[in-house]
């Protein structure tokens, strides 16, 4: 019964399961974000760029919570949401973030059926979906969250912080290629975390080139996407993807890199490398250009502070240039008969008591 969650066909069905409990979080997050700072005045209690900009920070807080939660749906139904959310909200405060939450998903449905097939009395049974599987499933998601997965990527930040800081008496540009890499890999995962350790880092010497670099290289994935998709390749995506990369061009916009994830998702093994590649070179030339921002988020609003705006902007066009054609280049096309996957969401709560 087991074996059969890890069969790969399995694992991307309930991935996908996940995926689509996800994806409208990520744009309605991302759209708060970027409507709220469009009107401004974010940092002024009250007003309604500042709600809007903390409804859309607290919508993608939740949502490697709501990835782990449809894991653990699709695995084991009902019953293992409650367990999923708690383990990839833990997976957030931990900085595990999408692959912790993957985990955390799995372990919630494995745990609710085996809680489901333990041979109790039918009294007992009957509290097993309300009780004993969240009691159970929370406990167990804290124990391997926090003591399991969290201090190794702890101590992988704290040592990841040492090596850059280290570096930038070498190479500017290899030093932003790297760093711009780890931004855009995972598209706010563990390593991008990793990543903005290190730029806050340098930003607390008073050193801003690297914050111009990761801005820059947050913001490729999702517009090089969308030039992949809308004018570039557009034979080779369906139509769910083009209305996704007209969502991703307004996230850019906004440092929101997780406009990407619906295409990193999908189809990681070609989307990564191509946003890695030109996060990586756009990151690099901010540093090996001078370009330096005092603001360590912002999106296009980041530009009137930047030293050098007209290189700033050209960093990211060249970037998202980038990856654009790489993907494209790279991209097969698209089948006639391929079929999106069809995920039951059917959601109705029904628990006997």
């Amino acid at each position: 019964m087991y074996k059969n969650i890890f069969k790969l066909q399995n694992l991307k069905k309930h991935f996908l399961s996940g995926l689509s409990f996800m994806i409208p979080v990520i744009i309605m997050s991302g759209f708060c974000t970027a409507i709220g700072r469009i009107i401004g005045n974010t940092e002024i209690k009250g007003t309604l760029g500042y709600y809007l900009l903390t409804a859309g920070n607290g919508g993608m807080s939740i949502m490697i919570a709501v990835l782990a939660a449809g894991i653990g749906y699709s695995i084991a139904g009902k019953a293992a949401i409650a367990p999923g959310l708690m383990g990839g909200w833990l997976s957030t405060q931990v900085n595990a973030s999408f692959l912790g939450g993957i985990f955390a998903g799995i372990l919630a449905g494995i745990v609710a059926l085996w809680l489901f097939n333990l041979k109790l009395p039918k009294n007992v049974k009957s509290i097993v979906p309300l009780v004993v599987i969240p009691l159970v499933g929370g406990i167990l998601e804290v124990l391997m969250i926090d003591y399991v997965v969290g201090p190794p990527l702890a101590a992988l930040t704290d040592a990841a912080v040492k090596f850059f800081i280290g570096m930038n008496t070498g190479s500017k540009f290899l030093l932003g290629f790297l760093l711009g890499g780890m931004t855009g890999f995972d598209m706010g995962g563990p390593v991008n975390k990793i990543s903005f350790a290190v730029v806050t880092a340098f930003a607390a010497s008073g050193i801003w080139g690297p914050a111009a670099g990761k801005n820059v290289a947050a913001m490729c994935p999702p517009l090089g996407i969308a030039l992949s998709v809308l004018i570039f390749a557009r034979k080779k995506y369906d139509e769910a993807d083009r209305q996704n990369a007209v969502a991703a061009i307004i996230m850019s916009m906004c440092q929101v890199t997780e406009g990407a994830l619906p295409f990193a998702f999908k189809d990681p093994l070609r989307v990564v490398p191509a946003v890695v590649l030109g996060s990586g070179v756009a990151d690099g030339l901010m540093l090996s250009w001078g370009v330096t921002v005092p603001l360590l988020s912002g999106g296009i609003f980041t530009i009137p502070v930047a030293n050098k705006p007209l290189l700033y902007l050209g960093g990211l066009l060249i970037g998202a240039l980038i990856i654009g054609i790489v993907l494209s280049i790279i991209k097969p096309k698209l089948k006639q008969d391929e079929k999106d996957e069809t995920i039951d969401d059917n959601l109705d709560i029904d628990i006997e008591i």
